[in-house]
């Protein structure tokens, strides 16, 4: 949880020390999408979302926690919960059935409702206006928030993170859940603090972030991935994916939001850091992402062709605006690919 000048991408190279070797990673700088200058988002941005046009979305639209707004291609309201109690963290857009004058849809976390809803867009036929509607997709009071939900496209199960931040991490402060389509919901494991949590392009991979406190100060941040059963959506097989202490001593740095690309590579945002990680499917890091605030929460790919990946977070400017980086990748994201069937 959480300018007007063009930046030409800025490319050098640094030396990481990992456990086997010292390698070469190559960095680059994201350009300013929107700053705090012309943003119309709160501090608390978070879950990133885009639909199959490849427009993308985000929360806390007009420092409204229950307001969801699309940031790109331009800013304007999406949806706002009347409950204003709701605190919505994370959102993603699902596929929809052809007919019914159904525009797109998607599912966004309430943290505070433990629950997720589902958000309907209609095309009225006459008038060719829109009009969000909102159901409960699953609940259930024992999600400690949700703060970050993940989709296996094909199958339907959706994933979902949660975290109690406390200065002395337990398992337990952490958790992982299933719903199905029908919107049953089942708990598949206890953590430390878990965050970010995504899906490979291929359905069979389950990323989820865990993080430790000892006495207040953050000591471990890892990325661990489970093998995914198709037919029943739970997993098991889990290993750590990445270790940020042996990669680059940087565990005090708290991973948050994460995406995989077409290709399988994934992105993980490191909140803090103002810095973005990509990795290849064995683990390997490619690239490291500078972006000009040190806040990322999170981060999806859109734009027409969905290879833009755009970066939201606190900006340092004014904490109590959202900003939001872009960068360009050669592959579209996987969100973006499953909407529109190139998976």
């Amino acid at each position: 949880m959480h300018y007007s000048n063009l930046i030409l991408p800025a490319i050098c190279i640094i030396f990481t020390l990992t456990t086997s070797s010292v390698a070469q990673t190559a960095v680059s700088a994201a350009k300013p999408f929107i700053t705090a200058a012309d943003s119309k988002f709160g501090g608390q941005i978070e879950g990133t979302a885009v639909d199959q046009a490849g427009n993308v979305f985000t929360v806390d639209f007009g420092k409204k926690t229950q307001a969801i707004g699309q940031l790109s291609p331009k800013q304007k309201l999406f949806f706002a919960e009347a409950n204003n109690q709701t605190f919505f963290n994370a959102v993603r857009f699902v596929p929809v059935p052809s007919g019914k004058n159904i525009k797109s849809a998607a599912l966004a976390g309430d943290v505070l409702g433990h629950r997720v809803l589902k958000l309907v867009v209609k095309v009225d036929k006459k008038t060719k206006k829109t009009k969000v509607s909102s159901s409960v997709f699953c609940e259930n009071k024992q999600f400690l928030q949700p703060n970050d939900l993940a989709i296996a496209v094909k199958s339907g199960f959706v994933y979902l993170s949660g975290q109690n931040f406390t200065a002395d991490t337990k398992i337990g402060d952490g958790d992982l859940w299933l719903c199905t389509s029908k919107g049953k919901t089942t708990r598949l494991g206890q953590f430390g603090r878990t965050n970010g949590i995504e899906v490979s392009p291929d359905e069979r991979t389950l990323y989820l972030s865990e993080a430790f406190n000892v006495n207040g100060t953050v000591i471990s941040n890892k990325v661990l991935k489970f093998d995914i059963n198709s037919a029943t959506g739970h997993v098991s097989n889990k290993q750590v994916f990445a270790d940020f202490e042996k990669i680059d001593g940087t565990q005090a740095t708290d991973i948050d939001g994460m995406r995989t690309d077409k290709d399988g590579n994934l992105f993980v945002t490191r909140n803090g850091g103002g810095q973005v990680v990509k990795f290849s499917p064995t683990g390997e890091v490619l690239l490291k992402i500078k972006l000009a605030n040190k806040s990322v929460s999170n981060l999806e790919f859109g734009g027409k062709d969905g290879k833009t990946l755009f970066m939201v977070g606190t900006c340092d400017a004014d904490a109590t605006k959202g900003c939001v980086d872009t960068f360009n990748n050669p592959v579209e994201g996987r969100a973006f690919a499953s909407l529109n069937k190139q998976l």
